[in-house]
């Protein structure tokens, strides 16, 4: 029998979508411990790209990904910075120019258990900041 089907984790809803990108950047492309979105094997249309430039088949690969508790024990570093892959994935060629993609809920990053070191482009918001450092998680510009 498959070690996977024994699992009794169950997922972990994340409040904030953008969040749980800043995490799965680093599951799919740091640690290649989930797939990440492949535009080239998707059949895509003109239908999936929104009138803002985000791929929707993208957005809701990403959103309908599943992360377990063992996913996010693996997460001791985060980057917080608008040139992360993810981001890419869900709008290609976004540029950073605003704040679209930046968490307004952190509260799902400040429960990661290995959490240690968060790499920021720019300021974190006080209360994170704080909340981060009161865990003992090094806070570092990128």
């Amino acid at each position: 029998m498959d070690d996977e089907s024994n699992t009794t984790e169950e997922p972990i809803e994340f409040a904030d979508f953008n969040a749980k990108l800043l995490v799965l950047d680093v599951l799919c492309y740091d640690l290649d411990v989930l797939e990440p979105y492949d535009a080239d094997s998707a059949d895509e249309s003109d239908e999936d790209i929104d009138v803002e430039g985000q791929d929707d088949r993208a957005r809701e690969y990403y959103d309908d990904l599943d992360l377990l508790p063992s996913h996010l024990s693996l997460v001791t570093e985060l980057t917080v910075d608008s040139d992360l892959q993810v981001l890419q994935d869900v709008h290609p060629g976004w540029e950073g120019t605003d704040d679209r993609f930046d968490p307004q809920n952190w509260d799902d990053v400040l429960e990661l258990p290995a959490l240690r070191t968060v790499y920021v482009a720019t300021r974190l918001p006080a209360h994170v900041a704080e909340a981060l450092a009161a865990k003992g998680v090094d806070v570092q510009s990128a």
